[in-house]
């Protein structure tokens, strides 16, 4: 995930009422149970809306892109490297400062807290009260308001704590998190997934958002960052634990199929989050691709990431029609506001809108807020997935009056492509962590 420190001026606090989203009829899910169907998929009818909450002006951010775990630093170059039963739960996501993120609740022990869905991490923590909150510059003791967290885990592990074991995570924007290992039980839409490891962090580095109070890591063992020990100074590769994360404990105690898929808008109650199927929302036909390992630099080659191997990028405006064919392998994080593509493809694209766009410093780029940016298709598995052209412009970035806004494309880096909520927001996307290890993709309809 990353953390691209966007400056957002928004308005006051608000907690909207709590509603229920009317459930579509049969006839209008009939094609798109067939096609879930055809991609080995099923819909699932639990679910429930969530409350919005704005919040207050000049805490705004955006997650890491460029997240860091200390023995994975690099990756060698990617670009090179070949290629049930009823779900039981679904619940609904919401795009928090104005999508800029997206948290969810989810339950650890027998309370709730907001917490961000993050398919770029796998390690899932919740802040615990005490909490030391450090100055990331000087690594002076600060307030605890300083780390904008929200509500704070009280207590101990529910299931129990892993002893000589700790939670090490690291930021290359300088964050850093450390924490005590252990077990709880932890629902996520109504399906509980049994003594699931996670950390409670009691010493942080970090810029929150004021609201959620940890993040649910979604991703692959291979990304775990537990070290045996309780001093965080001397981890190292050597004492490096890998564990189950949360969507193979689901897979594993059977609480539902280990798939995971995300149905996100900009619109507040579109947004949805489904573990072990699809969320009821109409679809066109799925397109299949596996999803491709990585290698260290230490030689190590692993599922890290979700990540997948691209056909070609396509973008066409009223002053460009351009393309480019196999371009490097490309990370889907929910955690990550923009998508990040090489610099050249970036720059091509943001010259499309028209306006054309003006880069701001090696990652983005602004354009006029009342831009038209380009039709701009990723295809995948032979499937071309139109980004949506809302999600190309992020007016919420707009400050002061500028009449400029944030781009949805960025620049990444090599072994940090990444295909981001700019291309995730509607459409479907399907997180397949069986032994299939497969990502499904389709273009939402309703």
């Amino acid at each position: 995930m990353t953390r691209l420190h966007v400056k957002v001026q928004l308005g006051f606090l608000a907690l909207a009422a709590t509603a229920s989203a009317a459930p579509l009829e049969q006839n209008q899910l009939s094609s798109t149970r067939i096609h879930a169907a055809n991609a080995g998929l099923v819909l699932t009818d639990n679910y429930h809306t969530l409350s919005r909450i704005r919040r207050q002006p000049g805490v705004s951010r955006t997650l890491d892109t460029l997240r860091q775990i200390r023995r994975n630093r690099v990756f060698k170059d990617v670009s090179s490297l070949a290629p049930g039963d009823d779900p039981l739960g679904i619940d609904h996501i919401r795009a928090e400062l104005n999508q800029i993120e997206y948290i969810m609740k989810v339950g650890i022990g027998p309370e709730p807290y907001y917490m961000i869905p993050d398919t770029g991490s796998s390690d899932t923590w919740i802040i615990q009260d005490g909490f030391k909150c450090l100055d990331p510059y000087f690594g002076d003791e600060v307030p605890q308001e300083y780390c904008q967290f929200g509500p704070l885990f009280k207590g101990e592990f529910p299931g129990g704590k892993i002893e000589n074991q700790n939670l090490n995570i690291s930021y290359l924007s300088g964050d850093y998190l450390n924490g005590n290992m252990g077990y709880a039980d932890i629902t996520v839409a109504n399906i509980t997934v049994p003594k699931q490891q996670f950390a409670l962090v009691n010493v942080a580095s970090f810029g929150g958002d004021g609201l959620s109070s940890g993040i649910l890591g979604l991703g692959l063992r291979a990304l775990t960052a537990a070290f045996t020990g309780n001093n965080p100074t001397e981890d190292g590769i050597e004492n490096l634990v890998n564990y189950a994360p949360i969507m193979e404990t689901i897979g594993t105690s059977k609480a539902a199929n280990p798939i995971l898929s995300f149905a996100m808008s900009r619109e507040e109650n579109r947004s949805y989050i489904a573990f072990g199927g699809v969320p009821p929302v109409t679809t066109g036909e799925y397109t299949t691709v596996p999803i491709q390992k990585l290698t260290t630099n230490s030689g190590r080659t692993d599922y890290f990431y979700y990540n997948i191997n691209i056909d070609s990028i396509r973008w066409v405006s009223a002053t460009k029609n351009q393309s480019v064919t196999k371009p490097p392998s490309m990370l889907v994080d929910s955690g990550t506001t923009i998508n990040l593509f090489p610099p050249d493809i970036a720059n091509a694209i943001n010259n499309a809108y028209v306006p054309s766009g003006q880069r701001e410093d090696t990652m983005v780029w602004s354009v006029p807020c009342n831009a038209t940016p380009p039709a701009l298709d990723i295809i995948i598995g032979g499937k071309p997935i139109r980004t949506h052209a809302t999600s190309m412009i992020l007016p919420e970035t707009e400050l002061n009056g500028s009449g400029r806004c944030l781009s949805g494309i960025g620049a990444g880096q090599p072994g940090s492509f990444i295909l981001g909520d700019t291309f995730m927001q509607e459409i479907v996307t399907v997180f397949d962590v069986s032994e299939k290890m497969e990502m499904k993709f389709a273009q939402r309809t309703d």
